[in-house]
């Protein structure tokens, strides 16, 4: 028996595609976790060796690099989630064809956690550079 030409290849990776893969669960809070060491450790060396003047306040060049990186990855992250959420959109409109078929099942529900997981890196990120704003560093 010879296979069809047309016939999709079988496994999980070819059913799931790239918005329903397992690794996004991972991803979104490993780079958020990569993102605060890098930030903090990058404050706290930057105290030890150069400090910026106490008389500038919180708007001095080191809090504006640390917002400026925040807004970088808030924005990564937030887009991460909107491509995961409308994944999972895509992934919900088709499998109402076949409301009795639960291929689509998994795909979907990583792409929603994905999604809900990108979201809470983004505003954890937000939320940790807020201090940023408000007080001085190394003070």
């Amino acid at each position: 028996m010879t296979p069809h030409a047309n016939a999709p290849e079988p496994g999980p990776e070819r059913a799931a595609g790239p918005a329903g893969h397992a690794w996004h669960l991972v991803l979104g809070l490993t780079l958020w976790f990569v993102w605060f060491c890098i930030t903090y450790g990058g404050v706290a060396v930057v105290c030890a060796v150069a400090p910026p003047s106490p008389a500038l306040g919180p708007m001095n060049w080191l809090n504006i690099a640390v917002l400026l990186l925040a807004a970088a990855c808030t924005g990564a992250f937030g887009l991460a989630a909107w491509v995961s959420a409308r994944a999972a959109r895509r992934l919900t409109t088709k499998g109402a064809a076949d409301a009795a078929s639960a291929a689509g099942a998994g795909p979907r529900f990583i792409a929603r956690s994905a999604a809900t997981l990108y979201a809470t890196a983004a505003l954890s990120t937000a939320l940790v550079a807020l201090p940023a704003v408000l007080l001085a560093p190394c003070a």
